[in-house]
């Protein structure tokens, strides 16, 4: 076993996170093909990056000798762009990724983070968040910087502690590069915010579902409009575009037989053009290693592939799938800690392929605790739904539903 990983392995058999001081600063070995890059800026951005909400997990923690793997191999391959916030993770990514990336030389990399516009009660909380995550990643300045989050919920909090004045004075002391927001509003809200201040960029749900069905596309037509660059999030709908329903993954198959589902989904994006980044939350090194080989052997999507996107996705809808992007946010809230992405996950791999069994077998594996009938009809959730999904209403029909895979056998 190489040093490196036996240091990992020991701080993680003791329970906590990989202690990698000691180890030295490490030398970034470039590889020959490198990711394609886009500018932003005066700088040459990875069209691809390692979004830090989903990584790769075991035993119910942060599995860091994946996370090097997959941060080294990042590296090498010029996708050196890393996305971070304050909850992903349990609050855990932050403390993760800037563990990893401190082994590297700090301009060798761009580190995103943001501010949890939830959190903020007045507009010394700001600091006072943004302090604690520059400790906790372990850097002097972060690259690119948002307000997290903005929404019907967290517009106020935003607004009324001046968020975007109290990040222009942290950017104006250089411990920011570029200030941003991330957004899961309506275009109206959009408007108003990118007209109440010059922001650098902003974060936007784009994917070719959601395009039409979230109204992605006038999101993105807004930005577009006002000159402001994209950073792209849920490029994949949380790898619901990975788990196609077997109709349209048979399609895309016919269709575009050099292309997987991922790869498809993100060749997809990058044909918009105020994009600059595409942040994907791989979960382990195969999906990574991947998603870098579509941006290293990079093609150009086309117009013909534009309307198989869109047919793919009329199959998607007619499956009846529930629109959840497995981003957790309603887990913050639920007083009864029901798992609410893993249901409707099981639910819509359920819709995809009907084999009632697997979902009753698979549902059954969840902590009883865990189950949609144990949701109290507080809508705690779908205030904190970034879909505007009726979370209790469609747990109770998957309730329905379990029950009647059950009956079936």
């Amino acid at each position: 076993m190489k040093r490196r990983e036996f240091i990992i392995n020991s701080a993680l058999a003791l329970g906590g996170a990989a202690m990698l001081a000691g180890c030295g600063k490490k030398e970034v070995k470039k590889t020959e093909k490198q990711v394609i890059k886009r500018k932003f800026d005066n700088l040459e951005i990875p069209l691809i990056a390692l979004g830090c909400m989903r990584l790769p997990m075991r035993s119910g923690k942060i599995d860091m000798v994946e996370l090097d793997k997959m941060v080294e191999y990042s590296m090498a391959h010029g996708a050196n762009y890393f996305d971070t916030a304050y909850m992903y993770v349990d609050g855990k990514s932050e403390n993760a990724i800037g563990e990893i990336l401190k082994q590297y030389p700090r301009e060798s990399f761009f580190l995103t983070d943001k501010n949890p516009a939830y959190l903020v009660n007045s507009p010394s909380d700001v600091r006072k968040l943004f302090d604690e995550q520059l400790k906790k990643c372990q850097v002097e300045y972060f690259d690119n910087y948002m307000v997290h989050n903005i929404n019907k919920n967290t517009i106020h909090n935003y607004r009324d502690n001046d968020m975007y004045g109290e990040l222009l004075k942290l950017k104006k002391e250089g411990l920011i590069k570029h200030l941003g927001f991330s957004f899961h509003g309506d275009p109206n809200m959009l408007r108003q915010v990118i007209k109440e201040h010059k922001w650098d960029f902003c974060q936007l749900q784009i994917n070719y579902l959601d395009w039409e069905v979230i109204n992605a596309k006038e999101l993105y037509e807004i930005a577009d409009e006002a000159k402001v660059p994209v950073i792209v999030m849920e490029p994949l709908r949380g790898g619901g575009l990975c788990n196609l329903p077997q109709k349209a993954a048979e399609k895309l198959k016919a269709e575009c037989p050099k292309d997987t589902q991922a790869s498809f989904g993100l060749r997809w994006v990058t044909s918009k053009s105020r994009v600059f980044t595409i942040l994907s939350g791989m979960s382990n090194l195969q999906q990574l290693k991947e998603n870098i080989d579509t941006f290293t052997n990079f093609r150009e999507f086309t117009q013909k592939e534009e309307q198989i996107a869109n047919e793919i996705a009329r199959i998607i809808q007619s499956q009846g799938a529930i629109n959840c992007t497995a981003c957790r946010y309603c887990m913050e809230v639920c007083p009864r800690g029901i798992n609410i992405p893993a249901i409707f996950g099981l639910y819509n791999v359920y819709k995809s392929n009907g084999n009632g069994f697997m979902f009753n077998v698979n549902y059954e594996a969840l902590k009883e605790d865990e189950r949609a009938d144990k949701c109290i009809n507080c809508h705690l959730c779908s205030k904190n739904c970034p879909q505007g999904l009726d979370i209790p209403a469609l747990l109770k029909k998957v309730d329905a539903e379990v029950k009647q895979a059950a009956k079936k056998g």
